[in-house]
């Protein structure tokens, strides 16, 4: 009998790395916020594309880059979230694969401030809904590396000002991602 049972193939490990973000609608630009990423993975082969979910802390986020020769820190906006990102995936040469996905984010808790004095000034969305693409290489049979770009695509807060223009409802997330898997078997 135990011959006739098959079981399922599913791979899982965890996930290291680093997130580099910025909050569109802010007035600031450029990935100058710096977080961490870390997580867990579970996937599975289905012929010649492969499903993968995640759940992740990751640190997002805006940053002003101030001269050093000031005494001021700056603009500083902290997120951290709670994220679930579903993938599809898809092998487009030996080593590399392609990736494209959804991601629910659940915000735990975030900080803004200005010169170091605290901002707060206009609330965050508990949630948070993403898509994202992303590429893989196979460095050794369970290394992995990982780059991917993910976009919120409803406003995690109004602007400033209240004001909205067709599709622009308010301040969006982006971020790039860089991080290590290792597949456990």
């Amino acid at each position: 009998l135990s011959h006739i049972c098959m079981s399922q193939e599913f791979n899982a490990g965890p996930v290291i790395g680093l997130n580099t973000s910025q909050v569109s609608g802010d007035g600031l630009g450029g990935f100058n916020k710096v977080g961490l990423s870390i997580g867990g993975f579970i996937n599975r082969k289905f012929n010649v594309l492969q499903a993968q979910m995640e759940l992740k802390y990751v640190q997002k986020g805006s940053r002003e880059l101030i001269n050093n020769d000031t005494y001021h820190d700056g603009y500083k906006f902290h997120l951290n979230y709670i994220e679930v990102p579903l993938l599809i995936k898809k092998r487009i040469q030996k080593n590399t694969m392609g990736e494209i996905g959804f991601s629910f984010g659940q915000l735990l808790n975030w900080h803004e401030s200005y010169n170091g004095i605290d901002e707060n000034s206009i609330d965050v969305k508990k949630i948070e809904y993403s898509i994202l693409i992303g590429f893989e290489y196979k460095i050794t049979e369970k290394i992995y590396a990982n780059t991917r770009i993910s976009n919120s695509i409803s406003p995690i807060r109004p602007h400033v000002s209240n004001q909205t223009y067709k599709w622009n409802k308010g301040q969006y997330n982006t971020s790039i991602a860089f991080s290590i898997y290792y597949e456990l078997h």
